[in-house]
């Protein structure tokens, strides 16, 4: 039927319910040729956390293009998406996969949406912040960032705490943790080019 299409075996998405703008708004976002996927799948194929998605990147991809944004922002596939760049290197029309997944958090974030589970936003916030003060991530302090955020309550944050600690002193032990950050040089710079990013966003 024309007015509608289907997105998977058992669901049917009408047409109405789609905004077909919304791939350029995510395309504006940094979603690097988000229009130029074509289902192929090889980005779920290839996805080490794609076990832990309700919507396969496949089906975001396809829900981006087709403008189905109540049933992205309700998913926790763009939250559990760790960056790691395999869908992108591995795409076979070059699209930048994990950038969509970015441009689609900072779309949500910017909006309001509220997330399925707040473990998402928080940790995806708490990066920023760290990134912002230092150039690069700093562990210890994401850790504790992410862990404020996520919850108020404070037996729960030592509970949190207390559960990480043993992975903290192992990856000390092994050399992989610093206790004080490590800071780029000319941080200026990289605080320039955020409040440029967000006067643009204030004008689109």
């Amino acid at each position: 039927m024309l007015n509608q299409v289907r997105l998977l075996e058992t669901e049917v998405i009408r047409l109405k319910d789609c905004d077909l703008n919304f791939v350029n708004e995510v395309i504006e976002a940094g979603g690097k040729n988000a229009q130029l996927c074509f289902s192929c799948g090889t980005c779920s194929g290839g996805c080490p956390a794609v076990y832990t998605m309700d919507y396969t990147p496949r089906q975001i991809m396809r829900m981006v293009e087709l403008g189905i944004k109540d049933k992205i922002f309700k998913s926790n596939t763009i939250w559990v998406c760790a960056g790691c760049h395999s869908c992108t290197t591995r795409c076979p029309r070059g699209v930048e996969i994990s950038k969509v997944m970015a441009a689609l958090k900072s779309i949500a974030l910017r909006n309001g949406y509220p997330p399925r589970e707040p473990g998402g936003p928080a940790w995806y916030n708490s990066f920023m912040e760290v990134i912002r003060n230092y150039g690069r991530v700093f562990e210890p302090e994401l850790m504790l960032k992410y862990n404020l955020k996520k919850t108020k309550n404070p037996i729960e944050l030592a509970k949190a705490l207390l559960k990480d600690a043993p992975m903290g002193l192992e990856m000390f032990r092994k050399g992989k943790l610093i206790l004080l950050p490590d800071k780029i040089k000319h941080r200026e710079h990289l605080k320039i080019i955020q409040e440029n990013i967000r006067k643009m966003r204030a004008e689109a």
